[in-house]
């Protein structure tokens, strides 16, 4: 990501964006990142897997958009053809920044060289001299996605201490008999959310946490939906079918 500058009347008073921008970046994502708020809502039409972040270790929540890396077989016409969109399109490309001069504060952040933004054509981001209509929007919600990141974050430190996250692989099997295996992903492990003790699942129901953690497990019938809208609208080989399996232990097959 390029460094991010503070969005402010006088530097880009005369900015506007394009429409369509966020589209344009989700096309090119096999991976849409959401917050534990939006599992349930985004469960109903993507698979959704938790995964670890190579950068802090911390756990992440992303929906599964294609079995190919850089495309999203949610848009096509150039338009998001699901019925939910995650938060992170309708923010996009405003991002929440620490603030340069006030500690402990944050502020909105853009590239000021993102082709998103322009001076001649889309929806001007202030009007009157104070944000416009749509850049309210986009301000309130950053504001929640900042609360939302601190409620993902606890969820997932919760389950992952319940020993809920199971690993698992997804083996897609092409029509010419190649079988392309995504890793690196996770999901709940059912045998024990079903195995807690009723002191941890009643902490998990007054948690709020039970919702997300069914929504998991049956979003996985999405990823049929998936070999679907690659059957129909991608140009490459069709597939066949896709499985779930847990990694084989390699260390103990050596």
């Amino acid at each position: 990501m390029a460094e991010l500058i503070e969005l402010s009347l006088e530097e880009h008073g005369d900015f506007k964006l394009d429409p369509n921008a966020a589209v344009e970046v989700a096309k090119r994502s096999h991976i849409m990142s959401l917050r534990v708020v939006e599992v349930s809502r985004a469960g109903c039409e993507m698979p959704v897997f938790l995964s670890k972040s190579s950068d802090t270790g911390d756990w992440l929540i992303s929906a599964i958009t294609s079995y190919e890396v850089e495309k999203n077989l949610m848009v096509y016409d150039d338009k998001w053809q699901g019925i939910y969109q995650p938060s992170a399109m309708s923010t996009y490309p405003f991002f929440l920044m620490a603030h340069p001069t006030e500690e402990k504060k944050y502020t909105i952040g853009i590239d000021p060289e993102n082709s998103a933004f322009s001076k001649d054509k889309g929806e001007a981001l202030f009007e009157d001299g104070k944000a416009g209509m749509m850049l309210s929007r986009i301000t309130a919600t950053l504001q929640e996605d900042m609360r939302n990141d601190l409620h993902t974050f606890q969820f997932c430190k919760h389950i992952s201490e319940l020993g809920l996250i199971k690993e698992m692989d997804v083996a897609v099997t092409y029509a010419d008999g190649r079988v392309n295996t995504l890793k690196g992903l996770n999901t709940i492990d059912e045998e024990k959310l079903a195995g807690l003790s009723e002191e941890q699942f009643k902490e998990l129901r007054e948690k709020n946490y039970l919702p997300p953690l069914y929504s998991f497990l049956t979003s996985l019938y999405q990823m049929n939906r998936l070999i679907r809208l690659h059957n129909d609208h991608s140009s490459g080989e069709k597939i066949t079918q896709v499985q779930l399996a847990v990694p084989k232990d390699e260390s103990a097959a050596a």
